[in-house]
């Protein structure tokens, strides 16, 4: 019994031993894998840029064996089988975070893992990967309703505010204007941000692509949508705003931006100190002659008054400008309406501040200031006042479509010009008729007059139809000649 105890013992001592050495040689023995390499080391499959959406391993092997690439938990339990690529001896597998039932795993840290069926073995790779499918929380504490004008100095020159987040995050400003056709133009996007959980943004009426401590070209006036986006390690995106739809902008805000503007009723829209205001008359050439001016506060400023005419008025402050029509009806017995309903309908301002530029068929504010493009249409009708000057050879007046609605034809007038005017309303067609009920002649120079249909509701009008000519009922007058016969004595 003692020589066979003692044979076993030293069966088992060589057992160990041999087991140690292969152990040993094992340990020792260069890896089966060559260089393996990550990217994306942390993803998310919803990130914005597909790129991002999946983690990827790059890896040689030693000897040409087929392999397999699996993705372990960090127990090292098997979660999926990567999509894998072997050509050779080389490697190519990804992972998108699902699971092998389909199911998106839970975030985390994961690992890659070779294995060798041939060679029963399992290589697992020590560098993670995380998988972050969790959009990042923002907060914003950016405040609505908010004017700024190019250049001023403090909260009058750039709109603040500040951003936090929940992980450590890329923030972008954006700032975006949308057009009459309903596209988003983008205006100023910010270049170069920096990784961070807070950040004091801020947006001074420029635009371009730069850093936010940067200044670009200043833009005109008018509403911009001022947002921003958050993008967290994995490449998961919060924008804001999320849709570029009405009402669907918030935290996202709209800023107006203000240089020097007047309203129909001459009602100057600035954040300037001073401002002055000068009063042309158009005749063949535009603006034609100046007639007054006038300097001062914004809210005090006041031009003298004038003699019966059409005018176009100036206002101008800090290298801006900006017009509106002015009509004086004086005691001319010939005056041209001044088409507010037509230029308000081709205007895109935003009056309401909604980020959306109000157009047909929505509501049309009267006394929005008109683009800069109105002066095209100021000149021809400051052409058209020449034109009857000069053929009937007496004075010329002026009045707006709106207040021939409100208060009528003014008495004294006896020949009203229709021109350039393609928006009627009912109650706007039944005072012409009234006008010519009382002997007074409506002139209608051009073929486009009264073929657009609108109703009016306090000061605002909504375009409703597209019609033959209204005024063709009324039975007007067509010529200079039919013009000078009703003036006669």
């Amino acid at each position: 019994m003692r020589i066979l105890a003692a044979v076993l013992a030293a069966l088992l001592v060589a057992g160990a031993a041999a087991m140690f050495v292969r152990a040993q040689v094992v340990k020792n023995a260069p890896s089966p894998i060559i260089a393996p390499t990550i990217g994306n080391r942390v993803f998310s499959p919803d990130a914005f840029k597909p790129r991002r959406r999946e983690a990827t391993l790059t890896v040689g092997l030693r000897q040409r064996t087929p392999a397999q690439v699996v993705v372990l938990d960090q127990d090292d339990a098997q979660v999926a089988v990567a999509e894998a690529e072997q050509r050779g001896r080389r490697i190519r597998a990804s992972w998108n975070g699902r699971r092998a039932d389909g199911r998106l795993a839970p975030d985390g840290a994961y690992r890659f893992a070779i294995r060798l069926p041939a060679k029963d073995r399992t290589i697992r790779i020590p560098d993670p990967i995380r998988l972050d499918a969790t959009p990042p929380v923002v907060e914003s504490d950016a405040r609505p309703g908010r004017y700024i004008s190019p250049g001023l100095e403090g909260e009058a020159g750039a709109y603040r505010f500040a951003l936090r987040a929940s992980e450590p995050v890329r923030f972008r400003l954006d700032v975006r204007q949308i057009q009459p056709s309903g596209a988003a133009r983008l205006i100023r996007r910010e270049a170069r941000p920096r990784w961070t959980r807070a950040k004091e943004m801020r947006w001074a009426a420029d635009a371009g692509n730069l850093p936010l401590d940067a200044i670009g070209e200043f833009v005109g006036p008018g509403s911009y949508i001022v947002g921003w986006k958050a993008e967290d390690r994995a490449g998961n995106i919060v924008m804001s705003p999320a849709r570029v739809e009405p009402g669907q902008l918030a935290p996202a805000r709209v800023v107006g931006v203000r240089t020097v503007q007047l309203t129909p009723r001459l009602e100057p829209l600035t954040l300037l100190a001073d401002v002055e205001l000068i009063r042309h008359r158009p005749d063949a050439a535009f603006p034609g002659s100046t007639v007054a001016r006038a300097k001062g506060a914004p809210g005090a400023v006041r031009l003298p008054r004038a003699r019966a005419g059409f005018y176009a008025v100036e206002i101008t402050g800090n290298g801006w400008q900006g017009w509106a029509p002015e009509a004086v009806r004086g005691r001319a017995a010939v005056a041209v309406l001044v088409p507010l309903y037509t230029w308000q309908a081709a205007n895109p301002a935003d009056a309401d501040l909604s980020g959306f530029p109000d157009v047909p068929p929505g509501p049309l504010d009267l006394d929005r200031p008109l683009p800069p493009e109105a002066t095209q249409a100021m000149a021809s009708l400051g052409r058209t006042a020449t034109g009857l000057r000069r053929g009937l050879a007496t004075g010329v007046g002026a009045v707006t479509d709106a207040a021939v609605e409100d208060r009528g034809v003014p008495r004294g007038v006896r020949v009203l010009a229709v021109a350039g005017a393609s928006v009627w309303t009912d109650g706007l067609l039944a005072r012409l008729a009234a006008f010519q009920r009382r002997g007074g002649t409506l002139l209608v120079l051009g073929d486009d007059a009264f073929t657009r249909a609108a109703t009016r509701s306090g000061n605002g009008i909504t375009i409703v139809r597209r019609t033959t000519p209204a005024l063709d009922a009324l039975a007007p007058a067509r010529t200079i000649d039919e013009a000078r016969a009703a003036l006669a004595p």
